[in-house]
Protein backbone atom coordinates (compact mmCIF):
# COMPACT_ATOMS: atom_id res chain seq x y z
CA UNK A 1 0.00 0.00 0.00
CA UNK A 2 1.17 3.51 -0.77
CA UNK A 3 0.45 4.52 2.84
CA UNK A 4 3.34 2.35 4.04
CA UNK A 5 1.58 -0.88 5.07
CA UNK A 6 1.95 -4.23 3.35
CA UNK A 7 -1.18 -6.24 2.61
CA UNK A 8 -0.84 -9.43 0.56
CA UNK A 9 -2.84 -9.92 -2.62
CA UNK A 10 -4.74 -12.83 -1.05
CA UNK A 11 -5.71 -10.78 1.99
CA UNK A 12 -6.74 -7.84 -0.19
CA UNK A 13 -8.81 -10.15 -2.41
CA UNK A 14 -10.70 -11.73 0.48
CA UNK A 15 -11.27 -8.38 2.22
CA UNK A 16 -12.54 -6.84 -1.03
CA UNK A 17 -15.10 -9.64 -1.43
CA UNK A 18 -16.17 -9.21 2.18
CA UNK A 19 -16.69 -5.50 1.50
CA UNK A 20 -18.82 -6.37 -1.54
CA UNK A 21 -20.93 -8.62 0.69
CA UNK A 22 -21.67 -5.80 3.14
CA UNK A 23 -22.44 -3.44 0.25
CA UNK A 24 -24.90 -6.00 -1.13
CA UNK A 25 -26.79 -6.44 2.12
CA UNK A 26 -27.02 -2.76 3.06
CA UNK A 27 -29.06 0.03 1.37
CA UNK A 28 -26.04 1.90 -0.03
CA UNK A 29 -24.94 -0.17 -3.02
CA UNK A 30 -21.24 0.10 -3.94
CA UNK A 31 -20.32 2.19 -0.89
CA UNK A 32 -21.46 0.88 2.50
CA UNK A 33 -18.96 -1.98 2.46
CA UNK A 34 -16.00 0.41 2.53
CA UNK A 35 -16.07 1.10 6.30
CA UNK A 36 -16.15 -2.67 6.85
CA UNK A 37 -13.13 -3.08 4.57
CA UNK A 38 -11.22 -0.55 6.68
CA UNK A 39 -12.29 -2.37 9.85
CA UNK A 40 -11.10 -5.73 8.50
CA UNK A 41 -7.78 -4.23 7.41
CA UNK A 42 -7.34 -2.91 10.95
CA UNK A 43 -8.17 -6.25 12.59
CA UNK A 44 -6.09 -8.40 10.25
CA UNK A 45 -3.09 -6.21 9.45
CA UNK A 46 -3.14 -3.83 12.45
CA UNK A 47 -3.48 -0.81 10.15
CA UNK A 48 -5.06 2.18 11.96
CA UNK A 49 -8.69 2.53 10.93
CA UNK A 50 -8.22 6.14 9.81
CA UNK A 51 -5.32 5.10 7.55
CA UNK A 52 -7.17 2.14 6.06
CA UNK A 53 -10.28 4.17 5.36
CA UNK A 54 -8.20 6.99 3.87
CA UNK A 55 -6.57 4.64 1.35
CA UNK A 56 -9.99 3.26 0.41
CA UNK A 57 -11.30 6.81 -0.05
CA UNK A 58 -8.30 7.69 -2.22
CA UNK A 59 -8.95 4.57 -4.28
CA UNK A 60 -12.55 5.68 -4.75
CA UNK A 61 -11.48 9.15 -5.88
CA UNK A 62 -9.15 7.66 -8.48
CA UNK A 63 -11.86 5.38 -9.90
CA UNK A 64 -14.27 8.25 -10.57
CA UNK A 65 -12.64 9.52 -13.82
CA UNK A 66 -13.02 6.15 -15.56
CA UNK A 67 -16.64 6.00 -14.41
CA UNK A 68 -17.50 9.44 -15.80
CA UNK A 69 -15.50 8.67 -18.94
CA UNK A 70 -17.59 5.58 -19.65
CA UNK A 71 -20.78 7.45 -18.80
CA UNK A 72 -19.82 10.23 -21.21
CA UNK A 73 -19.04 7.72 -23.96
CA UNK A 74 -22.35 5.97 -23.37
CA UNK A 75 -24.30 9.22 -23.59
CA UNK A 76 -22.51 10.10 -26.84
CA UNK A 77 -23.58 6.79 -28.40
CA UNK A 78 -27.13 7.17 -27.03
CA UNK A 79 -27.42 10.70 -28.44
CA UNK A 80 -26.28 9.43 -31.84
CA UNK A 81 -28.91 6.70 -31.56
CA UNK A 82 -31.81 8.87 -30.37
CA UNK A 83 -30.96 12.22 -32.04
CA UNK A 84 -32.51 14.49 -29.35
CA UNK A 85 -32.65 18.30 -29.73
CA UNK A 86 -29.22 19.92 -29.89
CA UNK A 87 -29.65 21.87 -26.65
CA UNK A 88 -30.54 18.68 -24.74
CA UNK A 89 -27.42 16.95 -26.08
CA UNK A 90 -25.27 19.97 -25.18
CA UNK A 91 -26.60 20.10 -21.61
CA UNK A 92 -26.12 16.39 -20.98
CA UNK A 93 -22.65 16.12 -22.48
CA UNK A 94 -21.53 19.45 -21.00
CA UNK A 95 -22.60 18.46 -17.49
CA UNK A 96 -20.85 15.09 -17.61
CA UNK A 97 -17.72 16.62 -19.16
CA UNK A 98 -17.54 19.27 -16.42
CA UNK A 99 -17.87 16.61 -13.74
CA UNK A 100 -15.17 14.52 -15.41
CA UNK A 101 -12.76 17.45 -15.71
CA UNK A 102 -13.42 19.02 -12.31
CA UNK A 103 -13.85 16.09 -9.94
CA UNK A 104 -10.28 14.91 -9.36
CA UNK A 105 -8.73 18.43 -8.97
CA UNK A 106 -11.56 19.31 -6.59
CA UNK A 107 -10.98 16.14 -4.57
CA UNK A 108 -7.25 16.87 -4.39
CA UNK A 109 -7.98 20.40 -3.15
CA UNK A 110 -10.39 19.21 -0.47
CA UNK A 111 -7.90 16.66 0.82
CA UNK A 112 -4.92 19.01 0.68
CA UNK A 113 -6.68 21.81 2.56
CA UNK A 114 -8.40 19.46 5.03
CA UNK A 115 -11.67 21.19 4.20
CA UNK A 116 -13.92 18.78 6.09
CA UNK A 117 -11.68 18.24 9.13
CA UNK A 118 -13.61 20.66 11.33
CA UNK A 119 -16.94 19.02 10.51
CA UNK A 120 -15.54 15.53 11.07
CA UNK A 121 -14.07 16.62 14.40
CA UNK A 122 -17.37 18.11 15.62
CA UNK A 123 -19.34 15.05 14.51
CA UNK A 124 -17.03 12.60 16.30
CA UNK A 125 -17.03 14.72 19.46
CA UNK A 126 -20.83 14.89 19.37
CA UNK A 127 -21.07 11.09 19.02
CA UNK A 128 -18.70 10.56 21.96
CA UNK A 129 -20.75 12.91 24.12
CA UNK A 130 -24.02 11.25 23.13
CA UNK A 131 -22.54 7.88 24.09
CA UNK A 132 -21.35 9.31 27.39
CA UNK A 133 -17.73 8.50 26.67
CA UNK A 134 -14.95 10.76 27.87
CA UNK A 135 -12.26 11.83 25.44
CA UNK A 136 -10.17 14.87 24.65
CA UNK A 137 -9.73 16.92 21.52
CA UNK A 138 -6.24 15.56 20.82
CA UNK A 139 -7.44 11.95 20.74
CA UNK A 140 -10.11 12.95 18.26
CA UNK A 141 -7.86 15.05 16.03
CA UNK A 142 -4.96 12.58 15.80
CA UNK A 143 -6.91 9.98 13.75
CA UNK A 144 -8.31 12.77 11.55
CA UNK A 145 -4.78 14.00 10.85
CA UNK A 146 -3.68 10.44 10.01
CA UNK A 147 -6.68 10.13 7.70
CA UNK A 148 -5.76 13.24 5.69
CA UNK A 149 -2.06 12.40 5.68
CA UNK A 150 -2.69 8.87 4.35
CA UNK A 151 -5.10 10.11 1.69
CA UNK A 152 -2.57 12.68 0.45
CA UNK A 153 0.18 10.05 0.31
CA UNK A 154 -1.89 7.79 -1.95
CA UNK A 155 -3.13 10.59 -4.19
CA UNK A 156 0.35 12.07 -4.63
CA UNK A 157 2.02 8.76 -5.46
CA UNK A 158 1.62 9.18 -9.21
CA UNK A 159 2.75 5.71 -10.17
CA UNK A 160 0.32 3.98 -7.83
CA UNK A 161 -2.42 6.48 -8.69
CA UNK A 162 -2.08 5.60 -12.37
CA UNK A 163 -2.10 1.87 -11.57
CA UNK A 164 -5.28 2.25 -9.49
CA UNK A 165 -6.98 4.26 -12.25
CA UNK A 166 -6.03 1.72 -14.93
CA UNK A 167 -7.25 -1.21 -12.82
CA UNK A 168 -10.55 0.60 -12.22
CA UNK A 169 -10.97 1.13 -15.96
CA UNK A 170 -10.17 -2.52 -16.72
CA UNK A 171 -12.71 -3.74 -14.14
CA UNK A 172 -15.36 -1.52 -15.69
CA UNK A 173 -14.46 -2.84 -19.14
CA UNK A 174 -14.82 -6.42 -17.87
CA UNK A 175 -18.33 -5.56 -16.63
CA UNK A 176 -19.07 -3.93 -19.99
CA UNK A 177 -17.94 -7.05 -21.86
CA UNK A 178 -20.05 -9.28 -19.61
CA UNK A 179 -23.17 -7.25 -20.41
CA UNK A 180 -22.33 -7.19 -24.13
CA UNK A 181 -21.92 -10.99 -24.15
CA UNK A 182 -25.28 -11.47 -22.39
CA UNK A 183 -26.95 -9.14 -24.91
CA UNK A 184 -25.32 -11.04 -27.78
CA UNK A 185 -26.55 -14.34 -26.28
CA UNK A 186 -30.11 -12.97 -26.45
CA UNK A 187 -29.59 -12.08 -30.10
CA UNK A 188 -29.19 -8.34 -29.52
CA UNK A 189 -26.55 -6.65 -31.66
CA UNK A 190 -26.98 -3.17 -30.18
CA UNK A 191 -25.16 0.13 -29.97
CA UNK A 192 -22.31 0.47 -27.46
CA UNK A 193 -24.62 2.81 -25.58
CA UNK A 194 -26.39 -0.17 -24.00
CA UNK A 195 -23.44 -1.81 -22.22
CA UNK A 196 -21.74 1.52 -21.46
CA UNK A 197 -24.80 2.98 -19.75
CA UNK A 198 -25.75 -0.34 -18.13
CA UNK A 199 -22.36 -0.29 -16.38
CA UNK A 200 -22.64 3.31 -15.13
CA UNK A 201 -26.23 4.50 -14.62
CA UNK A 202 -27.27 1.63 -12.28
CA UNK A 203 -24.35 2.57 -10.01
CA UNK A 204 -25.85 6.04 -9.64
CA UNK A 205 -29.27 4.51 -8.97
CA UNK A 206 -27.78 2.10 -6.44
CA UNK A 207 -26.41 5.02 -4.44
CA UNK A 208 -29.96 5.95 -3.41
CA UNK A 209 -30.69 4.28 -0.04
CA UNK A 210 -33.70 2.07 -0.69
CA UNK A 211 -33.17 -1.69 -0.50
CA UNK A 212 -30.03 -3.79 0.15
CA UNK A 213 -27.58 -3.72 -2.72
CA UNK A 214 -29.66 -1.18 -4.61
CA UNK A 215 -32.24 -3.87 -5.40
CA UNK A 216 -35.17 -2.74 -7.54
CA UNK A 217 -33.60 0.66 -8.35
CA UNK A 218 -30.57 -0.92 -10.04
CA UNK A 219 -32.71 -3.40 -11.97
CA UNK A 220 -35.23 -0.74 -12.98
CA UNK A 221 -32.52 1.63 -14.21
CA UNK A 222 -30.82 -1.17 -16.16
CA UNK A 223 -34.08 -2.18 -17.85
CA UNK A 224 -34.71 1.50 -18.64
CA UNK A 225 -31.27 1.82 -20.24
CA UNK A 226 -31.85 -1.23 -22.43
CA UNK A 227 -35.31 -0.08 -23.52
CA UNK A 228 -33.94 3.41 -24.32
CA UNK A 229 -31.35 1.71 -26.53
CA UNK A 230 -34.06 -0.04 -28.55
CA UNK A 231 -34.14 -3.44 -26.85
CA UNK A 232 -37.62 -4.97 -26.40
CA UNK A 233 -38.90 -4.80 -22.83
CA UNK A 234 -39.15 -8.56 -22.26
CA UNK A 235 -35.59 -9.12 -23.48
CA UNK A 236 -34.38 -6.15 -21.42
CA UNK A 237 -35.86 -7.75 -18.29
CA UNK A 238 -34.32 -11.13 -19.12
CA UNK A 239 -30.87 -9.64 -19.74
CA UNK A 240 -31.09 -7.68 -16.48
CA UNK A 241 -32.03 -10.78 -14.48
CA UNK A 242 -29.12 -12.76 -15.93
CA UNK A 243 -26.65 -9.91 -15.37
CA UNK A 244 -27.79 -9.30 -11.78
CA UNK A 245 -27.64 -13.02 -11.03
CA UNK A 246 -23.96 -12.79 -11.88
CA UNK A 247 -23.04 -9.38 -10.47
CA UNK A 248 -25.24 -9.45 -7.34
CA UNK A 249 -26.16 -13.01 -6.42
CA UNK A 250 -22.81 -14.69 -7.11
CA UNK A 251 -20.84 -11.81 -5.59
CA UNK A 252 -23.01 -11.98 -2.44
CA UNK A 253 -22.36 -15.71 -2.08
CA UNK A 254 -18.61 -15.24 -2.61
CA UNK A 255 -18.64 -12.28 -0.19
CA UNK A 256 -20.48 -14.29 2.47
CA UNK A 257 -17.86 -17.04 2.19
CA UNK A 258 -15.05 -14.45 2.46
CA UNK A 259 -16.70 -12.82 5.49
CA UNK A 260 -17.13 -16.19 7.20
CA UNK A 261 -13.49 -17.06 6.55
CA UNK A 262 -12.28 -13.73 7.97
CA UNK A 263 -14.62 -14.00 10.94
CA UNK A 264 -13.25 -17.45 11.82
CA UNK A 265 -9.68 -16.22 11.32
CA UNK A 266 -10.21 -13.22 13.64
CA UNK A 267 -11.91 -15.45 16.23
CA UNK A 268 -8.97 -17.87 16.23
CA UNK A 269 -6.54 -14.95 16.53
CA UNK A 270 -8.43 -13.55 19.52
CA UNK A 271 -8.37 -16.97 21.22
CA UNK A 272 -4.56 -17.23 20.97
Amino acid sequence: MAAGYNLSFRQSYVIAHSGIFFSNITPFSKSFGEPFRAYLIKKIQKVPYSTGFATILAEGILTIPSFFGLLLAGMVFLIRLQSPPLWVSAVILGTISCLLIAFVPLAYTLVKRKTASGGIFRMIRWVYRRLGRKTNDKKIMDPIKRFYASTRIVLHDRKKAVIISVIALLLNLVSLMRIWIILFAFGQNVSLAAPLLAVTIPILAGGIPFLPGGLVLVEASMVGVFVACGIPFTIAVSVTLVERSISYLLSTIAGAAATSYLGIKMWKTSKN
